[in-house]
């Protein structure tokens, strides 16, 4: 599979440019902070996104399984936008995720 410049396999799947980027600074913070923790729910669905997404080797995806690798990045990319981690979060309290998400949303070791 051709990685992309980001080393990222989630943007791997989905094809072009990385898939991950929030577009947001870590520049000042001023204003009302929003909820740390990312709701259950959430976890919820990305458990189901990867349960599509476990059997695939290759990419990039078609289907239903591109369907769920881009709703997965976009479920990344907005709590990211809202100052929370999914990959952070998934590591402290969801240990059956843990392995999943970060073979698809870590950055490969050479990129």
């Amino acid at each position: 599979m051709l990685s992309p410049a980001c080393g990222h396999r989630l943007c791997a799947l989905i094809g072009g440019a990385c898939s991950l980027t929030a577009g947001v600074s870590r520049g000042c913070g001023a204003g009302p902070r929003p909820d740390p923790t990312i709701a259950p729910e959430v976890f919820d669905e990305i458990g189901a996104l990867l349960a599509v997404l476990a059997p695939v080797d290759a990419g990039p995806l078609s289907g239903a399984a591109r369907d769920a690798a881009v709703r997965l990045a976009a479920i990344i990319r907005r709590e990211a936008r809202e100052g929370r981690s999914v990959l952070a979060q998934v590591r402290d309290g969801e240990p059956e995720l843990q392995v999943a998400i970060e073979q698809l949303c870590a950055r490969a070791r050479n990129a």
